[in-house]
């Protein structure tokens, strides 16, 4: 089949996923994908990952590499590896890095049920008062007790000898301190719950802790025996390459591999008006044994280390100024959106123009690993910073164009399942994210 036809028909699958309200994600199983082991802000609905890959699985060459080099929680990885792609992917946060670790290994499952048990008795057999963690704050965001039970289940996991197992160990700790903590749930960012609220929860760490490590070790087991159907799994290994590292995206791609395909969401928006990723993975990186993490920078020197690393984490207005216009002539759809603010208004936006700056720095790292005809799926949302929608998409359109890689498909889908900051002083909440397919057809 000629490229033409084979972008036609392409085309067409897409149009029927679009027309059958698929994209939405309605019909989202929170346990798909390992969801559950650990909620991550903002995590990508897998049916709407899965429908758009299928369809363009149908046209990739064989042994398909894939990236996300802002993987998160590694949901478009898991996606990608229920087609046989080969995966790859790299996040600032060293908590991300280890979810997505845990989530796309394939264990030995009676190896993994055994640990579990050794662990239960270990927290069973330890009487020790003693707290093993100590930062600014703890009092603040743990009673004693539980400073006392999250120990004991620390130690326990650092007595396990397999890493593999450990990772994911840490992962289920990092969802009991998550929803166990006395920070509020409601939003990403760090708040203390009322004294009122804390005084009525009656948490127990221990159980939770053994509770969502079984309904965890259930959960891998349904994703394993998923990808054993569609003949993936050869023994306890995945048949294709799946590769997690650690990486600043801003700096580099930390491999020498070149991609077909990217499937990817930018942490579009600023860190002050959307997902503060940093802010929630603060508590749980305190815990977890920092032997076991891939990071190269002190992510815990504060609540908002990892946050200022990320895309727009620092704000340079002198900076910001001096390469305004160069940012501008790349991004039409940029210029008109900061030039219709009032002049009085636009220091507001220096962390908006902050993160498109940093994220136009990435892409040319991202390109530079992708073969010349690679496809690149793009979910991103057009936030809101004082009432003014932010034109992410026709920017992202913008900036591709500039590289010469044109838009080749844009879907639209309305976000159901997609867990939001609800308590947000900043920003209205989106409804929408646009699905843009990008294609260099030379």
């Amino acid at each position: 089949m000629k490229k033409s036809e084979s972008l036609e028909r392409l085309t067409r699958s897409l149009d029927e996923i679009r027309d059958q309200g698929t994209l939405n994600g309605k019909n989202a199983d929170r346990s798909e994908n390992l969801h559950r082991l650990f909620l991550y802000p903002a995590m990508m609905v897998p049916e709407t990952q899965s429908v758009i890959i299928k369809a363009i699985s149908e046209i990739l060459p064989k042994n398909t590499f894939a990236i996300d080099p802002y993987m998160g929680s590694g949901t478009s990885l898991m996606s990608c590896m229920e087609f046989g792609f080969n995966v790859f992917g790299q996040d600032i946060n060293p908590l991300a890095v280890l979810l997505s670790k845990a989530k796309v290994a394939l264990y030995d499952m009676e190896g993994l049920q055994s640990a579990l048990e050794k662990i239960k008795a270990h927290i069973l057999n330890d009487k020790h008062k003693n707290v093993d963690v100590h930062f600014n704050s703890i009092d603040k965001w743990f009673n004693k007790k539980d400073q006392i039970d999250l120990s004991i289940i620390r130690r326990a996991i650092m007595k396990e000898p397999n890493q593999m197992f450990r990772n994911f160990f840490w992962v289920i700790i990092a969802e009991v301190i998550r929803t166990g903590s006395n920070d509020r749930t409601s939003t990403f960012k760090l708040h203390k719950r009322s004294d009122d609220d804390i005084k009525r929860r009656n948490i127990d760490n221990i159980k939770n802790f053994i509770s969502l490590a079984t309904r965890g070790i259930e959960d891998l087991n349904d994703y394993k025996s998923k990808l054993q159907k569609d003949h993936l799994i050869e023994g306890n290994n995945y048949k294709g390459i799946a590769e997690i590292v650690w990486g600043n995206t801003m700096e580099s791609i930390n491999t020498k591999r070149k991609f077909d395909i990217l499937v990817s969401s930018p942490p579009y928006g600023d860190n002050q008006t959307t997902v503060t990723y940093g802010q929630n993975s603060y508590l749980p990186l305190q815990w977890i044994d920092s032997a076991d993490l891939d990071c190269s920078y002190d992510y815990l020197r504060t609540t908002q280390e990892i946050d200022r690393v990320s895309l727009g984490g620092i704000i340079n207005s002198k900076e910001i100024n001096e390469n305004k216009e160069k940012l501008f002539a790349k991004i039409p759809s940029l210029a008109k959106f900061y030039n219709e603010i009032p002049e009085n208004e636009r220091k507001i936006y220096n962390k908006t123009l902050s993160f498109i700056k940093d994220f136009e720095g990435s892409l040319d790292k991202i390109i530079d690993v992708m073969k010349p005809e690679a496809f690149y799926v793009w979910t991103i949302g057009n936030r809101f910073v004082k009432s003014r929608e932010v034109p992410n998409d026709t920017i992202l359109i913008d900036l591709m164009h500039s590289r010469g890689i044109e838009l080749f498909y844009k879907a639209e889908r309305q976000i159901l399942n997609k867990k939001q900051p609800r308590m947000n002083n900043y920003s209205k909440t989106m409804e929408k994210e646009q699905i843009l397919i990008f294609h260099k057809n030379n």
